[in-house]
């Protein structure tokens, strides 16, 4: 009895969020969190907002995955844009800076670079939060298409039998 319980939940789960709308929004907010620059954070970010905002969390973390090697990559430009626009030194962030801060410690690594990471955090929100506005538009009118043309195509096939 239980196991279908679950299997009607996760079938919920996946027919949840597919309106022109409700897609677009998955997507658009997938790649906001997807480049999140705190590594590890973002499925569980994005399962909290799915399942909060009945959006569909299969297309979410789908994206989310795709974007991990620019999360990856994101870091450091991020962290570059939070200290421009905060107003702090430019760090070292390269391999030898970050192998030197590891051979003196893990605790080394925690109070150089922990500052860093909130500056990156800072710069994502600056930097994608208009491209995620953007993208919504963007794909909400995309979908808003497709979906009537394909009640346009449903429509003439239906009339023509």
């Amino acid at each position: 009895m239980r196991l279908r319980n679950l299997g009607q939940k996760l079938k919920g789960l996946l027919k949840q969020g597919l309106t022109p709308k409700e897609l677009a929004l998955s997507i658009s907010i997938a790649v906001l969190i997807g480049v999140f620059p705190i590594y590890g954070t973002t499925t569980f970010i994005l399962a909290f907002l799915a399942l909060r905002l009945r959006l569909n969390l299969p297309i979410m973390i789908a994206v989310s995955y795709v974007l991990t090697p620019a999360q990856i990559l994101l870091i450091i430009p991020f962290a570059r844009v939070g200290e421009f626009l905060f107003g702090f030194e430019t760090l070292g962030m390269d391999m030898e800076s970050l192998q030197n801060a590891y051979a003196d410690g893990i605790l080394e690594v925690f109070s150089q670079y922990s500052g860093r990471l909130v500056l990156a955090v800072g710069g994502w929100m600056i930097v994608t939060i208009p491209i995620a506005v953007l993208l919504y538009v963007i794909l909400f009118q995309i979908f808003r298409a497709i979906k009537s043309s394909r009640k346009t195509a449903v429509n003439n096939m239906s009339s023509e039998i």
